[in-house]
């Protein structure tokens, strides 16, 4: 008993966390992969360079997991290294009878000046990197060669992250949104459960589930902005940066209003079985079901979307305030419900 509730506690949310990470790497990974060695195979073929590590190198660089954008990594690297290519070609000039001085020098000089453009972190660590590789193994290795090779990696990799392996925006935040749906999806239905069975431990249940929402609505927050992102920055997202502004803006006037309203009801459901405060309003379970076949439906995609009941609300004539207080929440997440669409031209095809 105590090894299954460690490992519902412990090891399930750490699985998660793993598949989640892995979900997202993997396609950058691979990308990386396959851009590092045509980079490579590219410089050999047009620049006749033996080894063109730095143009693998570079293309990995603009293509590694977890960046915001890597169409900024590219333009930023191709700046960072050619700021300290030149700092590191003046530097050549000083006396060299102190190297360690003049390698010094050099590097604040050049992370210095690329730190005044206000550009991402990777144009100072680059320029940096730059002149002290210019100054350590000499402008035949690390000067123009270098440089031919961080634009062949870097090239490659805005072709890969602009037109051939761009993620979809929208498809970012409606993964995004689906999953927030579908949490609170489960949630309605536990709170169904338990009021079936006049059960407050299921209702307690419902609670732990909907507080769990919140890392889906983070999510979905993450989501917005990584959409906007790449509407901003890539080829492909530039085509729909109007749909994704609309998308966006519907979300975070949204999205807060419908966890809040749903976390709030079962705060409240659950207190009124707990008191046993009088008997359920009469309404409650034909509401409570539509309200989580709405958010399935919605979190499928499913154009069918069951109608709200036709019964109205009679908070007034219900003498228990906790039940009071648990119907007008839950009247907060159907009128939440009917402003949460996936995507616009899903609501043109209605």
């Amino acid at each position: 008993m105590f090894a299954k509730l460690f490992f519902n506690r412990f090891t399930n949310p750490l699985i998660e966390r793993v598949v989640s990470r892995w979900s997202s790497a993997w396609r950058d990974a691979l990308a990386s992969a396959i851009a590092a060695a045509l980079a490579w195979i590219l410089a050999q073929h047009f620049f006749g360079h033996a080894h063109p590590v730095f143009a693998a190198i570079s293309a990995v660089v603009c293509l590694a997991p977890g960046l915001p954008s890597h169409g900024k990594q590219a333009i930023g690297l191709m700046v960072g290294v050619a700021t300290g290519i030149l700092v590191g070609e003046a530097a050549l000039w000083l006396p060299d009878s102190y190297p360690l001085l003049r390698i010094g020098f050099a590097t604040f000089a050049a992370i210095a000046i690329a730190a005044l453009y206000g550009l991402a972190p990777v144009v100072p660590i680059q320029a940096g990197v730059s002149a002290v590789l210019m100054l350590a193994v000499g402008p035949e290795s690390a000067g123009a060669v270098r440089m031919l090779d961080v634009i062949m990696g870097a090239g490659v990799g805005l072709v890969f992250s602009q037109i051939l392996m761009t993620p979809n925006p929208i498809g970012i935040i409606d993964s995004s949104a689906k999953e927030l749906l579908e949490k609170l999806a489960s949630g309605f239905e536990k709170s169904l459960e338990a009021l079936e069975n006049n059960d407050a431990s299921k209702a307690h249940n419902a609670v732990q589930i909907f507080s769990s929402a919140h890392d889906s609505l983070i999510t979905l927050e993450n989501g917005i902005a990584m959409a906007r992102n790449t509407a901003r920055w890539t080829l492909r997202g530039r085509f729909a940066s109007r749909e994704v502004k609309e998308i966006a803006s519907r979300y975070e006037r949204h999205a807060v209003r419908l966890y809040a309203s749903a976390l709030l009801f079962s705060e409240a459901f659950a207190n009124a079985l707990r008191k046993e405060q009088g008997t359920p309003p009469p309404s409650l379970h034909e509401r409570l079901s539509c309200v989580a076949t709405r958010c399935l439906a919605l979190a499928r995609e499913d154009n069918k979307t069951p109608p709200t009941p036709n019964t109205p609300y009679d908070v007034a004539g219900i003498s228990a305030a906790p039940w009071q207080r648990c119907l007008e929440h839950l009247q907060t997440v159907e009128s939440a419900l009917l402003t949460f669409r996936l995507t616009p031209h899903r609501d043109t095809e209605k």
